[in-house]
C-alpha cells in the first residue's frame, strides 16, 4: 500500500497522526452523492445571473458559449477531484488531499479555514439570501432571523443521521430540478416565442474584444457553479467510494451544466437578449409570468426559496464533516495542552447516530455569528470567495503529486485529460482570484487574514510536538 494511505503513519516533520474515520457509516449511495453535488450547485443563481450575462453578451449564441464554459472548467476540478477522493475517501477528504499533497502545515491552513471562514460564511451566505426572500414573500419578518432558524432546523435534521440528510437532499434536490423543468416545457409549450434577434453591431477589438468578454463572463457565471466540491467532506460515509465519488462529481457536474443550458434556452425562448438585459434580476420572474400568468411570478418565487433552502441544506449536511476530521486528527496533538478541550469536542461522534454532531452545532452556531455580524450576501461572498478557491486550486494541484505515490490499481479511477484538466481549472480559478482582490479588496483581506492566522495555530501544535 502506499505510503499515503497508511494509517497512523507519523509524516516528516510528525505533526499529524493519522486516523481514520470508521466511526462514520458509510450509508450514501450514486443517488445521494449527486443529490449532494446538484443540490449545493442549485441554488439561486440560475434565476438571477441570466440578466447579468445578457448585460455582456452580444447576441443568444454567446449565451450558451459562457454556461457551457463555465460547466466545462468546473467539470476540469470534478473530474480531478474524482481521481483524489477515490485515492483518499475519507470524511473531510479535501483536507486529508491538501495535507498529502503539500504537508501538514498547508492541511492544517485548509481545516482552520473551512472552520472559521468557509463554513460560517457558505452556510450564511445561503441562509441570509433564503431569508431575504422568504420575508420578502411573507410581507414581513426578519431575514436574519428566518435564516438563523433555517441553519437550526438543518443542523437538527442531520443530527438525527446521515440518512436523514442524503434523503433530505435527495427530495429537496428533486423538487428543485422538477420545478425548473416544469418551468423549461411551459415556455416550449404554453409561451409565445420571440423572432429571434439579429447580432448587435459591435465595434470589433478581435482577440482582445473576445478576451474581454470571456472574462466578464465567466465572472457573471461560474459562482452559479459553486459547491461541486462539497460531497467531499461527506467521503467518508459514501458506500463504495472508489466507483460512487467519481461517478456522483462528473454526473452531478454535467447534469447542472445541461439543466443550465436548457434554462437558458427557455429564457431566450420567451425573451429577446435586449429584454433580459432590462430585467436584470427579474428575468425569472419574467419567463414564469410569461409562461404561467401572473400566478407564475409566486411559483418561481417558491421554486427559488426551494433551490436556495436545498443548498443550505447541503451546506449544513456536508461542511461539518470536514472540521470534525481535523479536530480528530489535531486531538491526539494537544493532548494534556491548553486547546485540547476545544479538539476533543469537535471530534464528538455520537454514539447513537454516528454523525459528527459537535461539528455540526459548532457550524451552525458560527454561521449564525456570520449572519449577525455581515447581514448581507455580498459582504460574506467577498469574505470567503478567495480563501476558499485558493484551497480549491491547492486541493486540484495536489493530482500532480498524488499520482506519482498512489498505488497501482485497476480499479482506481484515473482524470481524463490529464494533466491538461487540472491545469486548466487552476489556472482559470487563478485569474478570478486576482479579480476579486482588485475589486473588493475590504471584506476579501478580511477572510484572507483570518485564513492566516492558521500560520501561528499551526507553529504552537508543531512546537508542542516536537518537545
Amino acid at each position: 500500500m502506499s505510503r499515503i494511505l497508511a494509517p497512523n503513519r507519523i509524516e516528516s516533520p510528525p505533526v499529524v497522526v493519522r486516523i481514520e474515520s470508521s466511526a462514520l457509516r458509510r450509508q450514501l449511495g450514486l443517488a445521494a452523492v449527486m443529490a449532494v453535488v446538484m443540490g449545493d450547485m442549485l441554488g439561486s443563481g440560475i434565476f438571477f445571473t441570466p440578466g447579468t450575462l445578457a448585460a455582456v453578451a452580444d447576441a443568444p449564441f454567446q449565451v450558451y458559449f459562457i454556461w457551457a464554459l463555465c460547466g466545462l472548467i468546473v467539470l476540469c476540478g470534478a473530474l480531478t477531484l474524482g481521481e483524489l477522493v477515490s485515492l483518499l475517501p475519507r470524511a473531510g477528504a479535501s483536507y486529508h488531499i491538501i495535507r498529502e499533497g503539500f504537508g501538514p502545515g498547508w492541511g492544517f491552513v485548509k481545516a482552520w479555514m473551512e472552520s472559521w471562514v468557509g463554513a460560517p460564511g457558505s452556510i450564511a451566505s445561503i441562509a441570509i439570501v433564503f431569508g431575504e426572500l422568504l420575508s420578502g414573500l411573507l410581507g414581513r419578518g426578519s431575514p436574519q432571523l428566518f435564516g438563523i432558524g433555517a441553519v437550526a432546523l438543518f443542523a437538527a435534521i442531520n443530527l438525527r443521521g446521515v440518512r436523514w440528510g442524503g434523503r433530505t437532499q435527495v427530495a429537496l434536490t428533486t423538487i428543485k430540478i422538477a420545478g425548473l423543468l416544469a418551468l423549461v416545457f411551459g415556455s416550449y409549450f404554453l409561451a409565445e416565442r420571440v423572432m429571434p434577434e439579429a447580432p448587435a453591431e459591435t465595434s470589433g477589438g478581435g482577440l482582445l474584444a473576445f478576451l474581454r468578454f470571456v472574462g466578464l463572463g465567466v465572472a457573471a457565471v461560474l459562482f452559479t457553479y459553486d459547491g461541486w466540491t462539497d460531497v467531499s467532506h461527506v467521503a467518508g460515509e459514501v458506500s463504495e467510494p472508489n466507483r460512487t465519488l467519481p461517478r456522483g462529481l462528473g454526473l452531478g457536474v454535467l447534469g447542472i451544466t445541461v439543466l443550465y443550458l436548457v434554462v437558458n434556452d427557455a429564457f431566450l425562448r420567451v425573451m429577446p437578449l435586449d429584454q433580459m438585459r432590462e430585467e436584470g434580476a427579474s428575468v425569472g420572474t419574467r419567463l414564469a409570468v410569461a409562461t404561467f400568468g401572473d400566478v407564475g411570478g409566486q411559483v418561481v418565487s417558491g421554486l427559488i426559496l426551494i433551490s436556495i433552502f436545498g443548498a443550505l441544506g447541503g451546506l449544513v449536511m456536508t461542511i461539518p464533516r470536514l472540521v470534525y476530521t481535523a479536530s480528530a486528527e489535531y486531538e491526539p496533538l494537544t493532548r494534556g495542552r491548553r486547546g485540547h478541550g476545544f479538539f476533543d469536542a469537535l471530534a464528538y461522534v455520537s454514539p447513537r447516530t454516528k454523525v459528527p454532531a459537535a461539528a455540526i452545532l459548532f457550524c451552525a452556531v458560527l454561521a449564525t455569528i456570520a449572519i449577525l455580524f455581515f447581514g448581507t450576501f455580498e459582504r460574506l461572498v467577498a469574505f470567503i470567495v478567495v480563501p476558499l478557491q485558493l484551497t480549491n486550486i491547492l486541493m486540484v494541484a495536489s493530482v500532480f503529486r498524488l499520482r506519482k505515490r498512489a498505488p497501482a490499481s485497476a480499479d482506481h479511477y484515473l482524470t481524463p485529460g490529464y494533466p491538461f484538466v487540472p491545469l486548466t481549472f487552476i489556472l482559470v480559478m487563478s485569474l478570478l482570484l486576482v479579480n476579486a482582490i482588485v475589486f473588493n479588496p475590504r471584506d476579501t483581506l478580511m477572510g484572507v487574514a483570518l485564513t492566516a492566522l492558521a500560520l501561528p495555530v499551526y507553529l504552537w501544535i508543531r512546537k508542542g510536538v516536537a518537545r
